[in-house]
């Protein structure tokens, strides 16, 4: 063998050597423990109230108490004005008038930025909405579901067309 060939067995070698060390061999280099659910440290109040195989991993005797509780409910966001409507495009859903429903004879009531300026959206038959305010025959509406596109077009304004999602 000339003096390359073994060169490169040295290397070869050493390179071997050296992998298998760093996943085999070396102390301190272990693979995280398995968490379980990856929701678990976002669930937890604390971080050490974790699951209990990582106390075991991390060599703990002893577990703190489980804590685990359930989260708080979402509470629903405020609702946020989307535009204007001709008022008698959304007649009242309930005796306060505190929802109105779309119910138009086309493919949607149109949505516009200021009463009376340009349409920004159109929403389908049946979507309920909260008055926020009035102005005249206009009314500053919320959506009181979330909205979700139909991916197609008004055919009166060119705007696109939304329901209520899930």
């Amino acid at each position: 063998m000339n003096g390359r060939t073994i060169g490169n067995l040295i290397l070869m070698t050493t390179i071997c050597v050296v992998i298998f060390w760093i996943f085999m061999g070396i102390k301190g280099a272990r693979a995280q423990p398995f968490m379980g659910d990856p929701y678990d440290g976002a669930r937890a109040a604390q971080w050490w109230h974790a699951p209990p195989n990582v106390y075991r991993a991390w060599g703990y005797a002893a577990l703190p108490p489980a804590m685990w509780t359930a989260p708080p409910p979402i509470a629903p966001p405020p609702p946020y004005p989307i535009g204007w409507v001709w008022r008698t495009l959304a007649p009242c859903a309930d005796p306060d008038c505190r929802t109105v429903v779309v119910s138009v004879g086309v493919d949607g009531a149109n949505v516009r930025a200021t009463p009376g300026g340009p349409v920004t959206s159109a929403l389908a038959n049946g979507v309920p909405l909260v008055p926020l305010d009035k102005a005249g025959p206009w009314m500053l509406v919320a959506p009181a579901c979330a909205l979700a596109p139909t991916w197609t077009w008004s055919v009166t304004a060119g705007v696109p067309l939304s329901v209520c999602g899930l």
